[in-house]
Formats: structure tokens, C-alpha cells, sequence
């Protein structure tokens, strides 16, 4: 768990830096919070959960940071983050969530919704950026552990989507080191019950299948 604990010590500074570093990137993200009527408190959010990593047993990824993920600076604690506690902890893949999950997101540059990144015109790369250091980050989580990545939510993850840089970094990866791939699987977000849908539509053609035998039939098809 060494090497975990300084890839997520370096993600702590990494966004801290972010955040120091470019006053006008927070302004121009507090203006746009501004427009849904709250306060900004981090334009670039750490995942503070990660600290309590013991056993890394899953990798989660989601899109970006919302407006209860900036404010508390952890990821996934509003009702899709719900979601996928009750699943993990209803279909007994790890003993405690926070101690074996590590969540991910494709950046950690926070909006109120996704389609919100957008906006940030002015900031294109440093947007690219940050999607090439999460998802660097969850290919070098993936390589000093015994684990298995999950990214969820693809609708933007295409080579022109929103995540473009995202996914070309994780092609990118996979190309070093194709092994990997046996390693990364790919849902729907468990927002709205997209993810349960497309696990029970697989369950509903294999009944006889465990809960793991479904979750491997059921990722999508990206790299």
C-alpha cells in the first residue's frame, strides 16, 4: 500500500497546486457557480476518502466532481455515490467501502453537472491536463495493486466526446501494457439506476450466473 499512499499524496498536492496556482481558472469556476447560486470552495477537488485506504481492492471512476463533492472534497457522497455503497455492500465485494475503494474521476475540476465543463473555454488544457493526470492515476493504482478499475458513466468517454483525452489516455496505457485491459471494466453510471439496468439485463438472460460472473459479461465495449 506504499506506492498507493504516494500516488494519493500526490494527488493531494497536485490539486492543491492546481487551485494556488491559477486564480483565474477558480474565478471563472466560481462564476459559474455563481449562475446555480452557491459558494465555490475548491475548483480543483482531492477525494479526501482516499486517505483511508488499506486494502485496494476496486478502483472507481466516475465524471467530475459535484456541488456536495466540493464542498466536502469527497467523491461520489450524493445519491449515485449511495447507489454504488448500497451495491457494493449488498452484493459483499468488499467488507468496508471507504478502506477498499478508491474513487476516481475522469477530472477532478468540479461543476454542478458535468455538460458544465464546457464552458471552461478559456481552460481547455488545462481541462486536458487534468483528465490526463486521473487517468493516469487509476492506470498507476491499477499496476501497484491487486485490483480491478471500473469506469462509469462512457456516454462522453469517445474520441470526440467530452472525456477524449480521458480515453486516449487510457488507450495510450493499455497499448504498454495490454494486460491491463483484462483488468478494466466500463458501466453506465449508477446515477438514475443505469448501472442496475444493465446488470439486470444481463442477469435476466443468465440467471444461473454469480454476482461477479454478470459484472464481467455486463462491461461495455471500449478499448
Amino acid at each position: 500500500m506504499n506506492k498507493i499512499k504516494d500516488l494519493v499524496q500526490n494527488f493531494e498536492n497536485h490539486a492543491s497546486k492546481v487551485n494556488s496556482e491559477n486564480p483565474e481558472f477558480f474565478q471563472e469556476v466560481a462564476e459559474i457557480a455563481r449562475t446555480y447560486g452557491y459558494p465555490l470552495s475548491n475548483a480543483a477537488v482531492f477525494n479526501r476518502n482516499l486517505l483511508k485506504l488499506k486494502e485496494l481492492k476496486y478502483i472507481l471512476v466516475a465524471d467530475n466532481p459535484g456541488v456536495t463533492e466540493q464542498h466536502e472534497e469527497c467523491y461520489l457522497v450524493g445519491k449515485a455515490g449511495k447507489t454504488a455503497r448500497n451495491f457494493f455492500k449488498n452484493s459483499n465485494l468488499v467488507c468496508d467501502f471507504d478502506e477498499e475503494v478508491a474513487v476516481l474521476n475522469k477530472t477532478f475540476i468540479h461543476t454542478k453537472s458535468t455538460i458544465d465543463l464546457k464552458k471552461l473555454k478559456d481552460f481547455r488544457a488545462l481541462f486536458e491536463d487534468s483528465e490526463r493526470f486521473m487517468a493516469d492515476l487509476a492506470i498507476n493504482m491499477l499496476e501497484a495493486a491487486e485490483c480491478e478499475l471500473w469506469i462509469t458513466g462512457c456516454s462522453e468517454l469517445t474520441e470526440k466526446g467530452l472525456f477524449a483525452v480521458y480515453l486516449k489516455t487510457l488507450q495510450e496505457r493499455c497499448a504498454e501494457n495490454p494486460a491491463l485491459k483484462e483488468k478494466i471494466f466500463f458501466y453506465p453510471h449508477f446515477s438514475f439506476g443505469n448501472f442496475s439496468r444493465n446488470l439486470n439485463s444481463v442477469r435476466s438472460e443468465h440467471p444461473e450466473m454469480s454476482v461477479r460472473e454478470v459484472l464481467k459479461a455486463a462491461t461495455l465495449g471500449i478499448l
